[in-house]
């Protein structure tokens, strides 16, 4: 069976790239979809897919990641209504909303809470204030999201007197959202890499777009990131997840901080300050490379240079042991942020992929983990590591006999590995 064409099609239309465990998934998915439209060959089903929208979307509902949940990511719900919603108010002319546009909002759990969000911080005046959009390629997330029906596990990290303020319950285990939240989200179907997008989205203050471009390569994140920078008002701000902050700093936008919080800002550094960044490393390299100090690394002036510039010019072992040691430190933010270069690379390190999959089940982050997982197991099946995580992660999510499986193939792999005989008994 070639899956290298239809490999090619989604990659063009939705960036997702398959290969090794991952293109497991991706085979189960087209077999399904075979079977439901009676084709008879991968061939005839691509053909199909051409020209059939319609099955373009079945096929992308079965392909897409949707698992999100309520107040994910708090931090940046704060930046929005502590710093940058002021900022933005004061800016504004009095006629004008505020604009803030989520992309990739799945079944509608991060734009609805940040109209929450806003409601917390500005009353009933937040939706006088403010405009908040919403867009997903998945036309079945969609449509969940426009029902406003969520379970038990959407709720996971919203405080309960908020569920109890902004849901009705409907069972035991479903609530839907109050109507006034409702209304002040508009959603749309939409593709981030892709079409046009629609004309009256240009001018946002503020785009959302978090945990989504994990599941793309550096190309295909610069060039959404560029199309997401053309609907940004100047002097607008974009916020990524705090995994991915690095791994999107593409020098289109201004990477800045507060309060331990990384985000976007939409305007070009001066030129002059890129001339002294780079002018200050230079005293890291000789002829083009890397130079290892082994007296630890050197004194930084009062230049406005950061640590993470210093230790990108070291070896890829060394960022390796210094991201290790901040883990080891429960540094897991800035752990992950010395990580993230290393594993943005066409060939990581297989040891700097479990770890940052560790570091992303340590924040709860089990979707973010798997998807680094099988990046980690395509490069090396037998990563005892990887399997045991992969074991883990799977066996919290009732799927045991996955689990077993991975577990299994740690012991198999290394038969002394008392923590893979562990978790399988």
């Amino acid at each position: 069976m070639n899956l290298e064409p239809i490999k090619a099609l989604i990659k063009q239309r939705l960036g997702l790239q398959f290969a090794g465990h991952t293109e497991v998934a991706l085979r189960h998915a087209l077999e399904k979809r075979k079977v439901a439209l009676d084709v008879a060959s991968i061939a005839a089903y691509l053909d199909r897919l051409r020209v059939d929208e319609a099955e373009w979307h079945e096929l992308t509902s079965s392909l897409t990641i949707n698992e999100t949940y309520f107040y994910r990511e708090p931090q940046h719900l704060r930046l929005l209504t502590e710093v940058l919603a002021a900022d933005l108010l004061a800016r504004r002319n009095a006629a004008n909303k505020v604009r803030i546009l989520s992309v990739g909002c799945s079944t509608g759990e991060e734009p609805y809470s940040i109209a929450i969000a806003l409601q917390e911080r500005y009353g009933l005046n937040a939706a006088r204030l403010f405009q908040i959009t919403a867009g997903d390629v998945d036309q079945r997330a969609l449509k969940k999201a426009r029902s406003g029906l969520y379970g038990a596990y959407s709720f996971r990290a919203l405080p309960d007197q908020l569920a109890k303020r902004y849901f009705t319950m409907m069972s035991h285990q479903h609530r839907r959202i109050n109507e006034a939240i409702r209304q002040q989200v508009s959603l749309h179907h939409v593709n981030a890499l892709v079409g046009a997008y629609p004309q009256d989205w240009l001018g946002q203050d503020v785009v959302f777009f978090r945990n989504v471009s994990i599941y793309f390569d550096a190309a295909t994140r610069k060039a959404i990131q560029r199309r997401l920078q053309t609907l940004l008002n100047p002097g607008g701000y974009l916020i990524v997840g705090a995994t991915e902050t690095l791994a999107n700093d593409f020098g289109c936008m201004v990477l800045q901080e507060r309060d331990g919080v990384f985000f976007f800002a939409n305007h070009r550094v001066d030129s002059s300050a890129v001339d002294l960044d780079q002018s200050l490393l230079t005293p890291l390299c000789q002829n083009g490379k890397p130079e290892i100090y082994p007296n630890g690394k050197p004194e930084i002036e009062d230049s406005g240079a950061s640590v993470t510039s210093f230790l990108i010019q070291e070896p890829v072992e060394t960022r390796y042991q210094h991201a290790l040691a901040l883990a080891q430190g429960h540094q897991f933010d800035e752990a992950l942020r010395v990580l993230a270069p290393l594993c943005d690379e066409d060939a990581p390190l297989v040891c700097c992929l479990t770890l940052q999959a560790h570091l992303l089940f340590e924040r709860r982050d089990a979707i973010g983990a798997t998807a680094v997982l099988e990046r980690a197991l395509a490069l090396d099946a037998w990563s005892v590591d990887a399997l045991l995580l992969r074991g883990r992660i799977a066996r919290l999510q009732g799927e045991l006999e996955d689990a077993i499986c991975y577990f299994r193939q740690a012991i198999y792999h290394n038969p002394d590995c008392w923590s893979a005989h562990y978790h399988l008994a």
